[in-house]
């Protein structure tokens, strides 16, 4: 199990569709750049796409890890780019995050009526999500997609205190759904942080339930 869960981490061994989620600044880029970081060593062509504001202190950090690092924060314009996309060669495609990409919209296409726009960010985002799925049906890509996480309302999503933000709908396109959390650990006068990944879904029973530490290394 922990050699699964090493090369779910590591990226080498399950080429699958993950929908990672989490609270801000819990890890979600630490085990994308982590993931990137063992594709690229594993002769895969790594695509980072950043649509996420906040990582823009990051992406000098993330450039090393990865093939080609695109900064898109407009969902139109990606959805256009992924209908265009054809896989030649063994693929990572990495987004960080849905969320972003939410955000852009509702900021830039935004009617004022915060319902409307959330659905149409939403439906976007759906679309987006899925035409991605079927590039990877056809084989040779891995696509790690991250999004945020929200209180859960009324009742708890598979168990969980929070849900994703952006992308509840697109979680039937995704294999392996992961929740990041972070916890302190206590050793004598010293308290540190520790960052795991949780699988909440494992569409296809590659990988199984439990969970696994991300690494600090980048």
């Amino acid at each position: 199990m922990d050699e699964a869960y090493g090369g779910l981490e590591g990226g080498v061994q399950v080429q699958l569709v993950y929908l990672v989620y989490g609270k801000p600044l819990v890890g979600k880029t630490r085990l994308a750049v982590n993931i990137a970081n063992a594709d690229l060593k594993d002769k895969r062509r790594v695509v980072y796409i950043s649509s996420e504001l906040n990582n823009k202190p990051l992406l000098d950090k993330i450039k090393p890890h990865v093939t080609e690092l695109v900064e898109q924060y407009d969902p139109i314009t990606l959805l256009d780019w992924a209908k265009r996309l054809t896989v030649r060669e063994p693929t990572t495609i990495i987004i960080d995050s849905l969320g972003g990409l939410r955000e852009y919209y509702i900021t830039n296409y935004g009617t004022g009526n915060l319902l409307v726009d959330v659905g149409r960010a939403n439906r976007l985002i759906i679309s987006l999500v899925h035409t991605l799925t079927e590039r990877w049906l056809l084989g040779q890509l891995k696509l790690v997609l991250l999004s945020h996480e929200s209180p859960a309302i009324r009742e708890n999503w598979f168990g969980k205190d929070g849900y994703l933000t952006a992308s509840l709908h697109a979680i039937h396109d995704a294999s392996v759904i992961i929740r990041v959390v972070a916890r302190e650990v206590v050793e004598g006068n010293v308290v540190r942080v520790e960052r795991f990944g949780r699988i909440i879904e494992d569409r296809y029973g590659l990988i199984g339930a439990g969970e696994f530490k991300i690494s600090d290394q980048r």
